[in-house]
């Protein structure tokens, strides 16, 4: 089975929530993490790695949204294998397959949303028009 865990972090600039992340990962054995709003002007290849506690970690960031920071979404190369992504306006569209049971076909949508029903609108429009195509 594949555990996903989608979190708004509302910053990762304090190792304490860094922390916090990482043993939520390994206590609950998380194969992929879908992070938004990290409102860190550079989260890498280090900080995925430390994340994880691995280096056998691929991910996809869409850059600075506003001041919310990044949209990432990381995973373990042994859960998952990435065969497209897209990165619209403040969402981020994984496709790939598992790796574990039967090797479904998924697709993965990490959204960093506002609070106005307008904006939300647009965002779903715009992502319901790339899975259209």
């Amino acid at each position: 089975m594949m555990k996903i865990t989608s979190l708004n972090v509302r910053g990762l600039g304090g190792s304490n929530k860094r922390r916090y992340l990482k043993e939520l990962i390994f206590k609950e054995q998380v194969g992929m993490m879908c992070i938004q709003e990290t409102k860190c002007s550079e989260f890498g290849k280090e900080n995925c790695f430390n994340m994880l506690g691995s280096n056998e970690i691929d991910w996809v960031k869409n850059e600075t949204i506003n001041n919310a920071g990044e949209i990432i979404t990381i995973w373990r190369r042994s859960c998952f294998h990435l065969s497209s992504f897209f990165n619209g306006n403040n969402f981020s569209v994984i496709e790939g397959e598992w790796k574990v049971g039967d090797g479904v076909r998924v697709t993965i949508v990490n959204v960093y949303s506002s609070r106005s029903l307008k904006e939300n609108k647009v965002i779903w429009d715009e992502i319901i028009a790339c899975r259209a195509s």
